[in-house]
Protein backbone atom coordinates (compact mmCIF):
# COMPACT_ATOMS: atom_id res chain seq x y z
CA UNK A 1 0.00 0.00 0.00
CA UNK A 2 3.00 2.31 0.42
CA UNK A 3 3.09 3.05 -3.31
CA UNK A 4 -0.48 4.27 -3.49
CA UNK A 5 -0.13 6.36 -0.31
CA UNK A 6 2.89 8.14 -1.79
CA UNK A 7 1.04 8.84 -5.03
CA UNK A 8 -2.03 10.17 -3.19
CA UNK A 9 0.14 12.45 -1.05
CA UNK A 10 1.90 13.84 -4.12
CA UNK A 11 -1.43 14.65 -5.75
CA UNK A 12 -2.83 16.30 -2.63
CA UNK A 13 0.36 18.26 -1.91
CA UNK A 14 0.16 19.91 -5.31
CA UNK A 15 -2.85 21.68 -3.84
CA UNK A 16 -4.79 22.58 -6.97
CA UNK A 17 -8.48 21.86 -7.28
CA UNK A 18 -8.09 19.46 -10.20
CA UNK A 19 -5.64 17.18 -8.37
CA UNK A 20 -7.74 17.17 -5.20
CA UNK A 21 -10.90 16.25 -7.12
CA UNK A 22 -9.04 13.55 -9.10
CA UNK A 23 -7.58 12.10 -5.92
CA UNK A 24 -10.95 11.99 -4.16
CA UNK A 25 -12.53 10.36 -7.21
CA UNK A 26 -9.77 7.75 -7.41
CA UNK A 27 -10.10 7.11 -3.67
CA UNK A 28 -13.84 6.55 -4.08
CA UNK A 29 -13.30 3.96 -6.82
CA UNK A 30 -10.71 2.07 -4.78
CA UNK A 31 -12.46 2.24 -1.42
CA UNK A 32 -15.93 1.25 -2.57
CA UNK A 33 -15.04 -1.28 -5.19
CA UNK A 34 -17.26 -0.61 -8.16
CA UNK A 35 -20.42 -1.95 -6.52
CA UNK A 36 -21.16 1.50 -5.06
CA UNK A 37 -20.38 2.99 -8.47
CA UNK A 38 -22.73 0.42 -10.03
CA UNK A 39 -25.52 1.28 -7.56
CA UNK A 40 -25.06 5.00 -8.22
CA UNK A 41 -24.88 4.69 -12.00
CA UNK A 42 -27.95 2.44 -12.19
CA UNK A 43 -29.84 4.88 -9.98
CA UNK A 44 -28.67 7.82 -12.11
CA UNK A 45 -29.64 6.29 -15.44
CA UNK A 46 -32.91 5.03 -14.01
CA UNK A 47 -33.82 8.55 -12.97
CA UNK A 48 -33.17 9.68 -16.54
CA UNK A 49 -35.31 6.82 -17.82
CA UNK A 50 -38.09 7.78 -15.42
CA UNK A 51 -38.03 11.31 -16.81
CA UNK A 52 -38.54 9.70 -20.22
CA UNK A 53 -41.59 7.88 -18.80
CA UNK A 54 -40.38 4.43 -19.82
CA UNK A 55 -42.27 2.63 -17.07
CA UNK A 56 -41.98 -0.73 -15.36
CA UNK A 57 -39.11 -2.09 -17.46
CA UNK A 58 -36.71 0.34 -15.75
CA UNK A 59 -37.52 -1.19 -12.36
CA UNK A 60 -37.10 -4.72 -13.75
CA UNK A 61 -33.72 -3.68 -15.20
CA UNK A 62 -32.61 -2.36 -11.80
CA UNK A 63 -33.67 -5.57 -10.09
CA UNK A 64 -31.84 -7.73 -12.65
CA UNK A 65 -28.63 -5.81 -12.00
CA UNK A 66 -29.12 -5.82 -8.22
CA UNK A 67 -29.49 -9.61 -8.11
CA UNK A 68 -26.45 -10.03 -10.35
CA UNK A 69 -24.29 -7.76 -8.19
CA UNK A 70 -25.48 -9.36 -4.92
CA UNK A 71 -24.95 -12.97 -6.00
CA UNK A 72 -21.58 -12.29 -7.65
CA UNK A 73 -20.28 -10.47 -4.56
CA UNK A 74 -21.30 -13.30 -2.24
CA UNK A 75 -19.93 -16.09 -4.45
CA UNK A 76 -16.64 -14.36 -5.25
CA UNK A 77 -16.16 -12.99 -1.72
CA UNK A 78 -13.70 -15.69 -0.58
CA UNK A 79 -11.54 -15.28 -3.70
CA UNK A 80 -11.49 -11.49 -3.46
CA UNK A 81 -9.96 -11.23 -0.03
CA UNK A 82 -7.69 -14.30 -0.34
CA UNK A 83 -6.19 -13.06 -3.58
CA UNK A 84 -5.79 -9.50 -2.27
CA UNK A 85 -3.70 -10.88 0.59
CA UNK A 86 -1.71 -13.09 -1.76
CA UNK A 87 -0.92 -10.16 -4.07
CA UNK A 88 0.12 -7.99 -1.11
CA UNK A 89 2.51 -10.70 0.11
CA UNK A 90 4.07 -11.12 -3.32
CA UNK A 91 4.63 -7.37 -3.67
CA UNK A 92 6.23 -7.28 -0.22
CA UNK A 93 8.51 -10.21 -1.10
CA UNK A 94 9.47 -8.68 -4.46
CA UNK A 95 7.81 -11.56 -6.34
CA UNK A 96 5.56 -9.43 -8.52
CA UNK A 97 6.03 -11.77 -11.49
CA UNK A 98 3.76 -14.25 -9.67
CA UNK A 99 0.79 -11.86 -9.56
CA UNK A 100 -0.45 -12.01 -13.16
CA UNK A 101 -0.57 -15.83 -13.55
CA UNK A 102 -2.28 -16.17 -10.17
CA UNK A 103 -4.62 -13.29 -11.06
CA UNK A 104 -5.69 -15.20 -14.17
CA UNK A 105 -6.18 -18.39 -12.17
CA UNK A 106 -8.25 -16.47 -9.59
CA UNK A 107 -10.39 -15.11 -12.43
CA UNK A 108 -10.76 -18.60 -13.84
CA UNK A 109 -11.80 -20.23 -10.56
CA UNK A 110 -14.03 -17.43 -9.32
CA UNK A 111 -15.58 -17.05 -12.77
CA UNK A 112 -16.23 -20.80 -13.02
CA UNK A 113 -17.86 -20.98 -9.58
CA UNK A 114 -19.99 -17.93 -10.39
CA UNK A 115 -20.93 -19.37 -13.78
CA UNK A 116 -22.03 -22.67 -12.22
CA UNK A 117 -23.97 -20.77 -9.56
CA UNK A 118 -25.70 -18.81 -12.31
CA UNK A 119 -26.56 -22.00 -14.20
CA UNK A 120 -28.07 -23.44 -11.02
CA UNK A 121 -30.11 -20.33 -10.09
CA UNK A 122 -31.18 -19.14 -13.55
CA UNK A 123 -33.96 -21.73 -14.13
CA UNK A 124 -35.59 -20.65 -10.85
CA UNK A 125 -35.02 -16.88 -11.10
CA UNK A 126 -36.13 -16.67 -14.75
CA UNK A 127 -38.78 -19.38 -14.72
CA UNK A 128 -41.18 -18.94 -17.62
CA UNK A 129 -39.13 -16.16 -19.23
CA UNK A 130 -37.15 -16.05 -22.45
CA UNK A 131 -34.26 -18.54 -22.42
CA UNK A 132 -31.92 -15.68 -23.35
CA UNK A 133 -32.02 -14.43 -19.75
CA UNK A 134 -31.05 -17.86 -18.44
CA UNK A 135 -28.13 -18.00 -20.87
CA UNK A 136 -26.82 -14.50 -20.19
CA UNK A 137 -27.14 -14.58 -16.40
CA UNK A 138 -24.25 -17.05 -15.70
CA UNK A 139 -21.93 -15.11 -18.02
CA UNK A 140 -22.76 -11.84 -16.27
CA UNK A 141 -22.08 -13.34 -12.82
CA UNK A 142 -18.73 -14.62 -14.06
CA UNK A 143 -17.78 -11.20 -15.45
CA UNK A 144 -18.79 -9.35 -12.29
CA UNK A 145 -16.79 -11.77 -10.14
CA UNK A 146 -13.75 -10.99 -12.25
CA UNK A 147 -14.31 -7.27 -11.73
CA UNK A 148 -14.45 -7.59 -7.94
CA UNK A 149 -11.11 -9.42 -7.97
CA UNK A 150 -9.58 -6.94 -10.42
CA UNK A 151 -10.56 -4.10 -8.11
CA UNK A 152 -8.17 -5.46 -5.47
CA UNK A 153 -5.24 -4.84 -7.83
CA UNK A 154 -6.17 -1.30 -8.83
CA UNK A 155 -4.01 0.05 -6.00
CA UNK A 156 -0.95 -1.15 -7.89
CA UNK A 157 -1.96 0.71 -11.05
CA UNK A 158 -1.13 4.36 -10.55
CA UNK A 159 -2.56 5.48 -13.90
CA UNK A 160 -5.44 7.49 -12.46
CA UNK A 161 -6.46 8.78 -15.86
CA UNK A 162 -6.62 5.31 -17.38
CA UNK A 163 -8.75 3.92 -14.55
CA UNK A 164 -11.10 6.90 -14.61
CA UNK A 165 -11.41 6.63 -18.40
CA UNK A 166 -12.13 2.87 -18.11
CA UNK A 167 -14.96 3.41 -15.64
CA UNK A 168 -16.33 6.39 -17.55
CA UNK A 169 -16.33 4.51 -20.87
CA UNK A 170 -17.89 1.39 -19.36
CA UNK A 171 -20.75 3.15 -17.60
CA UNK A 172 -21.34 5.45 -20.55
CA UNK A 173 -21.81 2.38 -22.75
CA UNK A 174 -24.14 0.85 -20.16
CA UNK A 175 -26.19 4.03 -19.88
CA UNK A 176 -26.47 4.61 -23.62
CA UNK A 177 -27.46 1.00 -24.33
CA UNK A 178 -30.00 0.99 -21.50
CA UNK A 179 -31.69 4.15 -22.70
CA UNK A 180 -31.58 2.95 -26.32
CA UNK A 181 -33.11 -0.49 -25.74
CA UNK A 182 -35.17 -0.35 -22.55
CA UNK A 183 -38.33 0.66 -24.46
CA UNK A 184 -37.83 -1.90 -27.22
CA UNK A 185 -36.40 -4.99 -25.55
CA UNK A 186 -35.57 -5.54 -21.86
CA UNK A 187 -33.14 -8.34 -22.71
CA UNK A 188 -31.12 -6.05 -24.99
CA UNK A 189 -30.81 -3.51 -22.17
CA UNK A 190 -29.66 -6.33 -19.85
CA UNK A 191 -27.21 -7.43 -22.54
CA UNK A 192 -25.95 -3.83 -22.69
CA UNK A 193 -25.04 -4.00 -19.00
CA UNK A 194 -23.10 -7.19 -19.66
CA UNK A 195 -21.28 -5.59 -22.62
CA UNK A 196 -20.31 -2.54 -20.54
CA UNK A 197 -19.04 -4.67 -17.66
CA UNK A 198 -17.13 -6.97 -20.01
CA UNK A 199 -15.48 -3.92 -21.55
CA UNK A 200 -14.46 -2.68 -18.10
CA UNK A 201 -13.05 -6.09 -17.15
CA UNK A 202 -11.01 -6.24 -20.36
CA UNK A 203 -9.62 -2.74 -19.82
CA UNK A 204 -8.66 -3.38 -16.20
CA UNK A 205 -7.35 -6.91 -16.78
CA UNK A 206 -5.11 -5.77 -19.64
CA UNK A 207 -3.64 -3.04 -17.43
CA UNK A 208 -3.05 -5.51 -14.59
CA UNK A 209 -1.22 -7.89 -16.94
CA UNK A 210 0.92 -5.05 -18.30
CA UNK A 211 1.68 -3.74 -14.81
CA UNK A 212 2.77 -7.17 -13.51
CA UNK A 213 4.43 -8.92 -16.48
CA UNK A 214 5.22 -12.63 -16.16
CA UNK A 215 6.53 -15.47 -18.29
CA UNK A 216 3.87 -17.85 -16.91
CA UNK A 217 0.27 -17.78 -18.04
CA UNK A 218 -1.55 -19.62 -15.25
CA UNK A 219 -0.41 -20.46 -11.73
CA UNK A 220 -2.45 -21.72 -8.76
CA UNK A 221 0.17 -20.75 -6.21
CA UNK A 222 -2.34 -18.59 -4.29
CA UNK A 223 -4.29 -21.74 -3.32
CA UNK A 224 -1.32 -23.68 -1.92
CA UNK A 225 -1.54 -24.49 1.76
CA UNK A 226 1.55 -22.47 2.70
CA UNK A 227 0.38 -19.46 0.68
CA UNK A 228 -3.40 -19.43 1.15
CA UNK A 229 -5.26 -18.10 4.16
CA UNK A 230 -8.58 -19.88 4.21
CA UNK A 231 -9.77 -17.95 7.26
CA UNK A 232 -9.74 -14.90 4.98
CA UNK A 233 -11.91 -16.82 2.53
CA UNK A 234 -14.44 -17.36 5.33
CA UNK A 235 -14.25 -13.68 6.21
CA UNK A 236 -14.85 -12.68 2.58
CA UNK A 237 -17.85 -14.99 2.22
CA UNK A 238 -19.63 -13.89 5.39
CA UNK A 239 -18.72 -10.21 5.00
CA UNK A 240 -20.58 -10.03 1.68
CA UNK A 241 -23.37 -12.33 2.85
CA UNK A 242 -23.85 -10.08 5.88
CA UNK A 243 -24.28 -7.04 3.63
CA UNK A 244 -27.06 -8.67 1.60
CA UNK A 245 -28.84 -10.99 4.06
CA UNK A 246 -31.36 -8.40 5.29
CA UNK A 247 -32.19 -7.41 1.70
CA UNK A 248 -32.82 -11.07 0.78
CA UNK A 249 -35.11 -11.49 3.79
CA UNK A 250 -37.18 -8.45 2.83
CA UNK A 251 -37.34 -9.57 -0.81
CA UNK A 252 -38.62 -13.05 -0.09
CA UNK A 253 -40.82 -12.34 2.92
CA UNK A 254 -44.48 -12.51 1.78
CA UNK A 255 -45.47 -9.41 3.76
CA UNK A 256 -42.67 -7.14 2.53
CA UNK A 257 -41.72 -8.51 -0.89
CA UNK A 258 -43.53 -8.72 -4.20
CA UNK A 259 -42.78 -10.64 -7.38
CA UNK A 260 -41.75 -8.31 -10.17
CA UNK A 261 -40.34 -10.47 -12.94
CA UNK A 262 -40.59 -14.27 -12.99
CA UNK A 263 -39.24 -15.24 -9.53
CA UNK A 264 -37.26 -12.04 -9.03
CA UNK A 265 -38.72 -10.28 -6.01
CA UNK A 266 -38.36 -6.77 -4.63
CA UNK A 267 -39.29 -4.94 -1.46
CA UNK A 268 -40.89 -1.67 -2.49
CA UNK A 269 -40.65 -0.15 0.99
CA UNK A 270 -37.05 -1.28 1.71
CA UNK A 271 -35.07 -1.10 -1.53
CA UNK A 272 -35.11 2.62 -2.34
CA UNK A 273 -34.10 3.77 1.19
CA UNK A 274 -31.23 1.25 1.09
CA UNK A 275 -29.99 2.55 -2.26
CA UNK A 276 -30.12 6.17 -1.11
CA UNK A 277 -28.35 5.38 2.18
CA UNK A 278 -25.49 3.67 0.30
CA UNK A 279 -25.12 6.56 -2.14
CA UNK A 280 -24.86 8.89 0.88
CA UNK A 281 -21.70 7.03 1.97
CA UNK A 282 -19.63 8.11 -1.05
CA UNK A 283 -18.01 11.19 0.61
CA UNK A 284 -17.11 9.21 3.73
CA UNK A 285 -15.67 6.31 1.75
CA UNK A 286 -13.42 8.61 -0.28
CA UNK A 287 -12.02 10.28 2.83
CA UNK A 288 -11.66 6.90 4.60
CA UNK A 289 -9.42 5.59 1.83
CA UNK A 290 -7.33 8.77 1.78
CA UNK A 291 -6.81 8.65 5.55
CA UNK A 292 -6.10 4.93 5.58
CA UNK A 293 -3.69 4.78 2.65
CA UNK A 294 -2.35 8.32 2.85
CA UNK A 295 -1.52 8.32 6.59
CA UNK A 296 -2.07 5.08 8.49
CA UNK A 297 -0.42 2.82 5.88
CA UNK A 298 2.77 4.87 5.93
CA UNK A 299 3.05 4.85 9.75
CA UNK A 300 2.22 1.13 9.80
CA UNK A 301 5.04 0.50 7.31
CA UNK A 302 7.51 2.58 9.35
CA UNK A 303 6.66 0.67 12.54
CA UNK A 304 7.15 -2.81 11.11
CA UNK A 305 10.24 -1.73 9.19
CA UNK A 306 11.73 -0.54 12.49
CA UNK A 307 10.83 -3.92 14.03
CA UNK A 308 12.60 -5.79 11.26
CA UNK A 309 15.68 -3.56 11.55
CA UNK A 310 15.77 -3.83 15.36
CA UNK A 311 14.96 -0.21 16.21
CA UNK A 312 15.41 0.97 19.79
CA UNK A 313 12.63 0.34 22.29
CA UNK A 314 11.91 4.06 22.74
CA UNK A 315 11.67 4.50 18.97
CA UNK A 316 9.26 1.56 18.70
CA UNK A 317 7.13 2.93 21.53
CA UNK A 318 6.90 6.30 19.77
CA UNK A 319 5.98 4.69 16.45
CA UNK A 320 3.43 2.41 18.12
CA UNK A 321 1.73 5.37 19.81
CA UNK A 322 1.80 7.28 16.54
CA UNK A 323 0.21 4.32 14.74
CA UNK A 324 -2.53 4.00 17.38
CA UNK A 325 -3.33 7.72 17.07
CA UNK A 326 -3.43 7.38 13.29
CA UNK A 327 -5.85 4.43 13.51
CA UNK A 328 -8.14 6.49 15.75
CA UNK A 329 -7.89 9.42 13.36
CA UNK A 330 -8.92 7.27 10.38
CA UNK A 331 -12.04 6.12 12.23
CA UNK A 332 -13.11 9.34 13.94
CA UNK A 333 -12.22 11.79 11.15
CA UNK A 334 -14.09 9.72 8.58
CA UNK A 335 -17.15 9.29 10.78
CA UNK A 336 -17.08 12.98 11.70
CA UNK A 337 -17.27 13.93 8.03
CA UNK A 338 -19.94 11.33 7.30
CA UNK A 339 -22.08 12.51 10.21
CA UNK A 340 -21.86 16.08 8.86
CA UNK A 341 -23.00 14.76 5.46
CA UNK A 342 -25.82 12.84 7.17
CA UNK A 343 -27.01 15.95 9.03
CA UNK A 344 -27.04 17.95 5.82
CA UNK A 345 -29.00 15.19 4.07
CA UNK A 346 -31.52 15.00 6.90
CA UNK A 347 -32.02 18.76 6.82
CA UNK A 348 -32.90 18.74 3.12
CA UNK A 349 -34.20 15.18 2.75
CA UNK A 350 -37.76 16.24 1.98
CA UNK A 351 -36.54 18.34 -0.93
CA UNK A 352 -34.34 15.46 -2.14
CA UNK A 353 -37.24 13.00 -2.05
CA UNK A 354 -39.56 15.41 -3.85
CA UNK A 355 -36.90 16.13 -6.47
CA UNK A 356 -36.43 12.41 -7.10
CA UNK A 357 -40.19 11.85 -7.05
CA UNK A 358 -39.95 9.45 -4.10
CA UNK A 359 -42.73 9.22 -1.52
CA UNK A 360 -42.04 11.05 1.76
CA UNK A 361 -43.36 7.97 3.57
CA UNK A 362 -39.93 6.41 3.04
CA UNK A 363 -38.15 9.06 5.15
CA UNK A 364 -38.39 7.39 8.62
CA UNK A 365 -37.00 4.11 7.27
CA UNK A 366 -34.35 6.00 5.27
CA UNK A 367 -33.13 7.74 8.44
CA UNK A 368 -32.73 4.40 10.22
CA UNK A 369 -30.93 2.84 7.26
CA UNK A 370 -28.71 5.92 6.88
CA UNK A 371 -27.57 5.34 10.46
CA UNK A 372 -27.02 1.68 9.64
CA UNK A 373 -25.05 2.52 6.49
CA UNK A 374 -22.83 4.85 8.54
CA UNK A 375 -22.19 2.00 10.96
CA UNK A 376 -21.36 -0.18 7.96
CA UNK A 377 -18.77 2.42 6.94
CA UNK A 378 -17.39 2.26 10.48
CA UNK A 379 -17.20 -1.54 10.21
CA UNK A 380 -15.36 -1.24 6.88
CA UNK A 381 -12.77 1.00 8.56
CA UNK A 382 -12.28 -1.31 11.52
CA UNK A 383 -12.18 -4.34 9.21
CA UNK A 384 -9.45 -2.67 7.12
CA UNK A 385 -7.33 -1.66 10.12
CA UNK A 386 -7.59 -5.14 11.63
CA UNK A 387 -6.56 -6.54 8.23
CA UNK A 388 -3.33 -4.53 8.39
CA UNK A 389 -2.38 -6.35 11.59
CA UNK A 390 -3.03 -9.75 10.01
CA UNK A 391 -5.67 -10.77 12.57
CA UNK A 392 -7.31 -13.23 10.22
CA UNK A 393 -9.34 -15.15 12.80
CA UNK A 394 -10.68 -11.86 14.13
CA UNK A 395 -11.86 -10.92 10.63
CA UNK A 396 -13.61 -14.27 10.16
CA UNK A 397 -15.29 -14.00 13.57
CA UNK A 398 -16.45 -10.44 12.92
CA UNK A 399 -17.87 -11.34 9.51
CA UNK A 400 -19.76 -14.30 10.93
CA UNK A 401 -21.04 -12.11 13.78
CA UNK A 402 -22.29 -9.54 11.28
CA UNK A 403 -24.10 -12.14 9.18
CA UNK A 404 -25.71 -13.98 12.10
CA UNK A 405 -26.83 -10.84 13.97
CA UNK A 406 -28.19 -9.29 10.78
CA UNK A 407 -30.06 -12.52 9.99
CA UNK A 408 -31.55 -12.97 13.48
CA UNK A 409 -32.38 -9.32 14.16
CA UNK A 410 -33.83 -8.71 10.70
CA UNK A 411 -36.07 -11.76 11.09
CA UNK A 412 -37.15 -10.40 14.48
CA UNK A 413 -38.03 -7.00 13.00
CA UNK A 414 -40.03 -8.67 10.25
CA UNK A 415 -41.99 -10.49 12.96
CA UNK A 416 -42.50 -7.30 15.02
CA UNK A 417 -43.84 -5.27 12.11
CA UNK A 418 -43.23 -2.15 9.96
CA UNK A 419 -42.29 0.21 12.80
CA UNK A 420 -39.20 -1.91 13.47
CA UNK A 421 -37.98 -2.34 9.87
CA UNK A 422 -34.34 -1.36 9.41
CA UNK A 423 -33.46 -1.70 13.09
CA UNK A 424 -32.22 -5.27 12.64
CA UNK A 425 -29.60 -4.22 10.09
CA UNK A 426 -28.57 -1.19 12.15
CA UNK A 427 -28.38 -3.02 15.49
CA UNK A 428 -26.40 -5.88 13.94
CA UNK A 429 -23.77 -3.40 12.77
CA UNK A 430 -23.75 -1.69 16.16
CA UNK A 431 -23.02 -5.05 17.83
CA UNK A 432 -20.37 -5.90 15.23
CA UNK A 433 -18.70 -2.50 15.59
CA UNK A 434 -18.53 -2.77 19.37
CA UNK A 435 -17.02 -6.25 19.07
CA UNK A 436 -14.48 -5.03 16.50
CA UNK A 437 -13.50 -2.04 18.66
CA UNK A 438 -12.95 -4.26 21.69
CA UNK A 439 -10.81 -6.65 19.64
CA UNK A 440 -8.75 -3.85 18.11
CA UNK A 441 -8.38 -2.01 21.42
CA UNK A 442 -7.06 -5.15 23.14
CA UNK A 443 -4.59 -5.81 20.33
CA UNK A 444 -3.31 -2.22 20.20
CA UNK A 445 -2.88 -2.08 23.98
CA UNK A 446 -0.50 -5.05 23.65
CA UNK A 447 0.99 -4.09 20.28
CA UNK A 448 4.67 -4.44 21.24
CA UNK A 449 4.12 -7.77 23.00
CA UNK A 450 2.04 -9.11 20.10
CA UNK A 451 4.60 -7.87 17.57
CA UNK A 452 7.60 -9.59 19.09
CA UNK A 453 5.67 -12.75 19.92
CA UNK A 454 4.75 -12.94 16.22
CA UNK A 455 8.33 -12.17 15.10
CA UNK A 456 9.83 -14.72 17.47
Amino acid sequence: MAGISIELKKALNRGNIRDIVNTLGYSTLLSSGNWIVAVFSIFFFSQIANLMDIGKDVLIYQVLITYSVAISLIVSGPFQIMFTRYASDRIFEKEEERISPNYLSALLISGSVSFLTGLFLAPFLFKGEDINFRILFPFLLSTLSGLWISNSLLTGIKRYGYIFFSFLLSYSVIGVLMLAFIKKDLFLAFLGFYIGKSLLLCLLASKVLLTYPSKKLIDFDFLKKERAYYSLGIAGLFYNLGIWIDKLLFWFNPSTGTTLFSNLRISVLYDMPVILSYIALIPGMAVFFLKLEGEFAEIHREYYEAVRKWGTLDYLYNLANKMIKSAKAVLFDTLRLQLIVNILIILIQEHIFKLLNISLLYIPLFNILLMGATLQLSFMILFSIISYFDLRKHLALLSITFTLTNLILSLLTLYLGPYFYGYGYTLSLLITNITAMLMLRRFLSEILYRTFMAVS
